[in-house]
């Protein structure tokens, strides 16, 4: 049973990078700063660091998805985590296949109350636990991304249209000597002046500001990625931890899941990042910086402090910001719509399959 454990864990970790890794590099493509391929590699190297990472750093969370929807007398075991894992990893890979852009987080959390309700009863599940600690930061983190995200773009956008072809660069001066020939040489200058000027100088060094702009796109998504790993790797690693032992056993199953969760994303994240990045809304460099400098900060916030937030409320709801910031006619509404149906639906959907699991494996 416990090979088998390992397997389902990988096999969630895969669907969870297939569906989750595009997260962070969305306002990438959909700015037009990176190719869809290159986007997913990036995404698939931080979030494989952070995934690794957080085996020192996510105790809370370890235990968030293991134990503490329970009751302290709850005997939890093999066969009730592989219902766990299987109503979750159905439910993420039907999603990914389609494009929706759904939460792990959401699908763990209902697949282990649809296991625990028919494998251990009513009784057995704190419900205030999950209320406070599950359920509100998932309905809270994509209305507050989304207002932050509205709130802050309006003076960024104002600072990056008026540092619009303009650069820094530190040149030295050009003189004309008596014969006419230009030497280059004496005190070095600090020039601020248009892009175009400072090509035509003899720059030392020097940052345009698209340049420093597109830098900082590149290190927040990456930040998101890096984060995501960090928030999601300790929810996929828990519910296999009864299959191994000690902290090398620990180690092994979120190599397991670092692994599996960087393989999903190059290999099956397409669809879902084509939704994130082109189908929602158009996303000029102000929208586009601000959603993935938000979702990293929000989501790397929840990491420190343990709570299970889903990268993809945060992101999604980044996005639907930079929308309504810039037109909120632009907005495709209709697939916002889809998008927030099948929120709705992850919980219970992910709450049946796991409970039909944990029938079938009654039998076992």
């Amino acid at each position: 049973m416990a090979l088998v454990l390992l397997v389902l864990v990988a096999a969630l970790a895969f669907a969870n990078g297939a569906n989750d890794n595009c997260k962070g590099v969305a306002t990438l493509v959909g700015y037009g700063a990176a190719r869809p391929r290159t986007a997913l590699l990036w995404a698939m190297i931080t979030t494989a660091f952070g995934a690794l990472l957080s085996f020192w750093l996510a105790g809370g969370l370890l235990k968030s998805f293991s134990t503490a929807l329970f009751v302290n007398a709850t005997q939890l075991h093999s066969h009730f985590f592989a219902a766990v894992l299987a109503g979750a990893i159905g439910w993420v890979l039907f999603a990914t296949r389609t494009g929706l852009p759904v939460s792990t987080t959401h699908a763990i959390t209902g697949s282990l109350v649809g296991a625990g309700l028919v494998t251990f009863g009513f009784g057995t599940m704190r419900w205030h636990v999950l209320g406070a600690s599950f359920a509100m930061p998932l309905m809270l983190s994509p209305l507050l991304s989304m207002a932050a995200v509205y709130v802050v773009a309006w003076p960024l956008g104002l600072v990056l249209s008026r540092a619009a072809g303009k650069c820094v660069c530190v040149t030295e001066p050009i003189s004309i000597s008596s014969d006419g020939a230009a030497e280059i040489g004496g005190p070095v200058a600090i020039v601020v002046d248009t892009e175009q000027a400072c090509a035509g100088a003899p720059v030392l060094a020097g940052v345009s500001a698209s340049r420093a702009a597109n830098g900082v796109h590149w290190l927040s998504s990456g930040l998101v990625g890096f984060a995501r790993g960090w928030n999601d790797a300790p929810k996929i690693a828990a519910l296999g931890l009864i299959a191994v032992s000690g902290s090398q056993g620990t180690a092994i199953c979120f190599a397991v899941v670092a692994v599996a969760m960087a393989a999903g994303g190059i290999i099956a994240g397409r669809n879902v990042l084509d939704t994130m990045a082109r189908k929602v809304t158009p996303m000029p460099l102000a929208e586009s910086l601000t959603a993935s400098v938000m979702t990293a900060t929000l989501v790397g916030l929840a990491s420190w402090n343990s709570l299970p937030v889903s990268t993809t409320h945060v992101s999604t709801g980044a996005i639907i910001g930079s929308g309504l910031k810039r037109d909120p006619r632009g907005v495709r509404w209709g697939k916002v719509g889809e998008i927030v149906l099948s929120w709705i639906v992850t919980l219970p959907v992910a709450a049946m399959a796991a409970a039909a699991a944990a029938l079938i494996v009654r039998r076992f």
